[in-house]
């Protein structure tokens, strides 16, 4: 098999195992982390997550992302 096919499967398996622990994690605490912003929160369901002001923290983190470029070699 080509190795990007190979390095593609495996990076699709690796993540496929991250969702699995983070949802196996959920049914033991109650949390699990918003995709979107990190934020670790506790719900009921996996369907919604309760508010956590995930808009405003994305936004102050591009606002961080602007003020500080990060420089490229």
């Amino acid at each position: 098999m080509n190795d990007s096919v190979t390095d593609l499967i495996m990076a699709r398996l690796h993540a496929d195992a991250l969702a699995e622990n983070e949802e196996r994690d959920w049914w033991r605490t109650g949390r699990i982390p918003c995709s979107d912003c990190g934020t670790v929160v506790r719900t009921k369901t996996l369907e919604t997550l309760p508010p956590h002001n995930c808009t405003a923290r994305q936004q102050a983190r591009r606002e961080r992302a602007t003020d500080h470029p990060t420089t490229e070699t």
